[in-house]
C-alpha cells in the first residue's frame, strides 16, 4: 500500500520540498483574493514532516520537521520531540495523515477565518493530487469557492449567522432603499455575555422576534430603526430583543450593513471583515497613524504633527459615514480651486469651517455627491465638487469612477503646479491616498 506522501506526489518523482513551494505559490495567490493589498498578505509560514515514522522512533530521534514562509525562498530544518511543540501550534491549521504532517501558521492569535479557509484549501489541494498528482493541481477557479465557504463555516460555526441570509438581507429593499443597519450578534458559545447587553438595552421589544430567513421581510423592516449608532441586538436564542447604542462586546460579532450586498463584521474584538463587488475583504488592523506626513509635506512644507494627527482623525470620521472623496491641500491652493470650481458651477461653496472642531458636520458634508475641498487646517471650503480634467493618466478598469476621477484630477492639478492629496472612502470602508507620486492604502479601523 502507498504511503500518504508518495499519493499526494502523485508519483512525478517531485521531492518534498518542490511540493511544498508549489502549495505554497498556490496558497499566498488565493489570499490575494481576501487581502486590500499583497503587503497585508500575513508572512505565513508552512511546516510539515513528510516522513512516516512510528512513535517509538519518533520519540528517540524527535520528529524532522521543514518550514518555508511566504518570503523567503530556503527551507530550513529541525527536529521537535513532539508538534505541539511549535510556535503557534494551537492557533493554525494542522493535517495529518499517518505521521505526515502539514501545518499552516498565519502568526495570528486566536481562532479567525483563515483557518476555516485553509482547511478547504488544504483538502482541494490533497484531493486532486490523489486525483490528478500535484503537478497536475489546477486551484485557481477555486480560490473564491473556498473563502466563501471557509467564511461561511466559521461565522456559522461560532455565532450561527448565516451569511447567505445576510446577503439576502442586504440585498432586499425596503420603499426602494437598501439597508444601512447594525446588528449584534452573541458567540455561540458563551450566552452569559449577551445577558449584560440585556441590560444595556435602549428600547426593548415586548416579544422576542425570530432573526430568521422565514421572517425577512419583518426583519428587513426592523432593520430601519438600526442606523450607525443604534444596533438590533440578537439574543442566544436567535431573536431581535430590542435596540441598543452600545457596540459590541469583545466575545460579539456586530454586523455593518452599508447598503446593496456590501457589509463589514467586527469580531473578536477588533478584527473586521468585510463583503462587497463580490469579494471578501480580511482588514489588516494598524496601531498608530496614516503616516500622510511626507504626502502632506508635499503641499504644506510648514506642517506640523498636530495638524497631521487633525487631518487623520477627520479622515477617520468621514469612513465612518459614506462613499466619499477628501481632497486636501494648503489654505491658498484650496481657496483657489474652491473659486475655479465655482465659477465653473461644479462645486458648493461654503464660509470655512474647521471640522476638526465640528466633527459632527463630516457625516453631513460626506453625504451629498462629489468630493469635499478640506486645506490643511481642516478647514473645509467646498462641498459637493465634481472633479474635472482631461484624462491625462491610466486608470483602473478595476475600480470606481470615485477612485479614477480622484487619481486623474489629482495628476491633472500637479500638471497646472497644485499639489493635492486625494482620500478616496468606497463604500466598502477601504481608504485610498492618492498623490502624484503613487497611491496607498490606508488603514483607518473603520
Amino acid at each position: 500500500m502507498k504511503e500518504y506522501w508518495q499519493l499526494l506526489t502523485g508519483n512525478d518523482d517531485m521531492t518534498d520540498e518542490e511540493v511544498f513551494i508549489k502549495v505554497r505559490d498556490y496558497y499566498t495567490a488565493c489570499l490575494r483574493r481576501l487581502y486590500h493589498t499583497t503587503a497585508e498578505i500575513p508572512d505565513f509560514r508552512i511546516y510539515y514532516s513528510a516522513r512516516q515514522i512510528s512513535l517509538e522512533e519518533g520519540s528517540k530521534e524527535g520528529y524532522l520537521v521543514k518550514k518555508l514562509t511566504r518570503k523567503d525562498p530556503e527551507i530550513t530544518e529541525f527536529h521537535v520531540g513532539d508538534l505541539s511543540e511549535i510556535d503557534h501550534f494551537e492557533d493554525s491549521y494542522t493535517w495529518f495523515r499517518d505521521d505526515v504532517f502539514v501545518m499552516f501558521d498565519y502568526r495570528e492569535e486566536g481562532i479567525s477565518p483563515l483557518q476555516f479557509i485553509t482547511r478547504l484549501f488544504f483538502a482541494e489541494v490533497y484531493r486532486q493530487s490523489l486525483s490528478y498528482g500535484i503537478r497536475h493541481v489546477n486551484i485557481t477557479h477555486m480560490y473564491d469557492i473556498l473563502i466563501s465557504g471557509g467564511v461561511t463555516d466559521f461565522f456559522y460555526g461560532f455565532y450561527r449567522l448565516d451569511l447567505n441570509f445576510l446577503h439576502n438581507l442586504s440585498a432586499v429593499t425596503y420603499e426602494k432603499n437598501y439597508a444601512d443597519s447594525r446588528i449584534i450578534l452573541p458567540r455561540y458559545d458563551d450566552l452569559s455575555i449577551r445577558h449584560s447587553q440585556k441590560s444595556n438595552l435602549k428600547v426593548a421589544f415586548s416579544e422576542p422576534i425570530p432573526f430568521t430567513i422565514e421572517n425577512m421581510r419583518q426583519i428587513r423592516k426592523l432593520l430601519e430603526l438600526s442606523n450607525e449608532k443604534l444596533a438590533l441586538v440578537i439574543n442566544g436564542s436567535g431573536k431581535i430583543i430590542g435596540l441598543t447604542d452600545k457596540h459590541a462586546f469583545p466575545d460579539e460579532c456586530e454586523i455593518r450593513i452599508l447598503g446593496h450586498l456590501s457589509w463589514l463584521i467586527t469580531y473578536s474584538g477588533n478584527r473586521k471583515i468585510s463583503y462587497s463587488n463580490a469579494r471578501y475583504h480580511i482588514h489588516v488592523m494598524r496601531s498608530g497613524g496614516l503616516e500622510l506626513k511626507e504626502r502632506i509635506l508635499k503641499s504644506e512644507p510648514n506642517v506640523t504633527p498636530v495638524m497631521v494627527n487633525r487631518i487623520e482623525e477627520v479622515i477617520r470620521e468621514a469612513a465612518k459615514h459614506h462613499g466619499t472623496i477628501l481632497i486636501i491641500g494648503n489654505p491658498q491652493e484650496i481657496r483657489n480651486e474652491t473659486e475655479r470650481l465655482c465659477d465653473a458651477n461644479t462645486a458648493i461653496a461654503i464660509q470655512p469651517i474647521n471640522v476638526d472642531a465640528a466633527r459632527d458636520l463630516v457625516m453631513s458634508f460626506t453625504a451629498i455627491d462629489g468630493a469635499v475641498l478640506m486645506d490643511t487646517r481642516c478647514n473645509v471650503h467646498a462641498i459637493g465638487a465634481i472633479l474635472d480634467g482631461d484624462a491625462v493618466t491610466k486608470g483602473s478598469m478595476a475600480r470606481g469612477s470615485r477612485f479614477n476621477s480622484t487619481l486623474n484630477y489629482v495628476h491633472r492639478r500637479a500638471m497646472e503646479g497644485q499639489s493635492f492629496i486625494g482620500i478616496v472612502i468606497s463604500e466598502d470602508g477601504t481608504v485610498d491616498c492618492v498623490t502624484e507620486e503613487n497611491v496607498c492604502r490606508l488603514n483607518v479601523g473603520r
